[in-house]
């Protein structure tokens, strides 16, 4: 888990963006998407609202056959 320094704030996990971070997200979850965090090696990452949303988009088919099976 990445600290902002000025505010104590979570940062995005996602590598390159130093946004603060909303969600949290299992890493088994991410895998399913194409995004790429600083360090592969965590239980959960936090996303900012952009990560968020194309985390959302990268998985919307397997999380609505997830609803049905």
């Amino acid at each position: 888990m990445a600290l902002d320094n000025k505010n104590g704030a979570n940062v995005c996990d996602v590598a390159g963006c130093d946004k603060e971070a909303e969600r949290s997200i299992s890493l088994k979850q991410i895998s399913k998407s194409s995004l790429k965090l600083k360090d592969p090696n965590v239980r959960s990452a936090h996303l900012c609202k952009e990560h968020y949303r194309t985390f959302k988009k990268d998985t919307k088919t397997s999380r609505e056959l997830d609803k049905y099976y």
